[in-house]
């Protein structure tokens, strides 16, 4: 076999450049045919595989710790969909995947779930053997598109799913982590000022022997605390978050921590907005796919994030087990609002409950949106106040001994 390197255009007009492994000049371009790659330059790089080219030591061991990205997923999802859906084998697809995949641990991946269909196991129970990248859902869907003959289209309908749920991912993270960074620029700023700022002006005012104002001897108080003990808060904030992290990740920690989020103004509304958006979308996208809906609730409620929310969803299965359906116990939990259970109903109801759920996610992830913004407006203004309040606060603390001495001296 024989790696040769390509250059084209995909399907959109896209440039698309990889390596691929094949026996010949020919048998390659019918590969890229396949693919959907055409206009394609192609070079033979010699009898060398993909497992045998090797990076740079450290460039090896930054993308192995780097793991494998959605974005990663997306494209062997859509790949692997577009090569069974024109007629390439699973192992062969797989083959030409493991090839041309840039990252060393997707294309570790995708060997060994190739060596597992070659010896002849089913693709879901191949790619259950590395639930690090091939999640629960992931593999309950390709199971069913196998049973179901539609392989292809259950593979383009999880990528859109993934590539969705990415962008909920990211839109989560923003919202924890954008006060986070608001904060410790507050934080850091208002340290500068009593630790590098006020003693420098403290200094001279002391030397002068003058009495100062209150508000500038709590200034240089608070400044002279946090110098002496400045160690002591750093050492105390680092344990702190040490021993925050350990019980965080205790059962009741992880819930105490998930339910106090769901409280705090403006983010408890957008987290439970995005996970209603990802709820729905896993449900809708499990149920059209023919998944048996106890599984789906089961698959769906790992998707959520947040320790309340799973034990809501578990409630629900608990009742469509006992022959309630799902609208009836959803109405129960205080977390989907009225229209979703009603939507639910009535999906249920007419058999279009994929459709339903659908529409509900699309409606959410609009909602995301908005409360984004408004999250983002609220919290600008905010942080421009404080951290302009502390510095104010400190600057005419420093300066009232200036003015007194030029009214004295006036």
């Amino acid at each position: 076999m024989t790696m040769f390197e390509y250059d084209g255009r995909d399907r959109a007009g896209r440039k698309a450049k990889g390596r691929l492994d094949a026996r010949s000049d020919a048998e390659a371009r019918q590969l890229l045919k396949l693919m959907g790659v055409s206009n394609a330059k192609i070079k033979g790089s010699g009898n060398i595989t993909a497992g045998e080219f090797k990076l740079p030591p450290f460039l090896q061991k930054y993308l192995e710790n780097r793991g494998v990205s959605d974005s990663d997923l997306v494209t062997f999802t859509k790949q692997l969909s577009v090569m069974i859906d024109a007629g390439v084998s699973v192992i062969k697809a797989l083959e030409i995947l493991e090839n041309q995949a840039a990252n060393p641990v997707m294309r570790r991946a995708v060997a060994s779930v190739r060596s597992k269909v070659e010896r002849g196991l089913e693709l879901s129970d191949s790619l259950e053997s590395m639930p690090a990248i091939f999640d629960n859902l992931y593999c309950s869907l390709v199971r069913a598109g196998t049973a179901s003959g539609q392989l292809d289209v259950i593979l383009r309908r999880l990528s859109q799913y993934i590539e969705k749920n990415a962008k909920l991912k990211r839109q989560l993270f923003s919202a924890m982590f954008y006060p986070a960074i608001v904060l410790t620029i507050a934080f850091g700023l208002t340290a500068f000022m009593l630790l590098v700022v006020v003693p420098m002006l403290a200094s001279t005012f002391i030397e002068g022997g003058k009495e100062l104002p209150g508000l500038t001897l709590a200034v240089i108080s608070a400044s002279n605390f946090l110098r002496d003990n400045f160690l002591y808060m750093v050492a105390a904030t680092i344990a702190g978050g040490y021993f925050f992290k350990k019980w965080i990740k205790t059962p009741e920690g992880r819930y105490q921590w998930d339910r106090f989020i769901l409280r705090i103004p403006l983010i408890g509304t957008l987290v439970q907005k995005i996970s209603i958006a990802r709820f729905a979308s896993t449900t809708a996208t499990l149920v059209a796919s023919g998944v048996g809906i106890t599984d789906v609730l089961e698959t769906a409620k790992s998707v959520l994030g947040n320790k309340v929310l799973e034990e809501g969803i578990a409630r629900v299965r608990e009742g469509v087990i006992q022959g309630k359906g799902m609208g009836i116990p959803m109405a129960q939990e205080p977390f989907f609002p009225q229209m979703v259970t009603s939507m639910v109903s009535i999906g249920e109801a007419s058999g279009r409950l994929d459709t339903m759920l659908q529409k509900v996610s699309e409606f959410y992830e609009e909602e995301v949106d908005v409360a984004m913004a408004a999250l983002l407006k609220a919290i600008e203004p905010a942080m421009f106040i404080f951290i302009g309040g502390v510095v104010g606060v400190i600057l005419i603390a420093m300066y009232l001994p200036v003015f007194d001495l030029a009214s004295v001296g006036g």
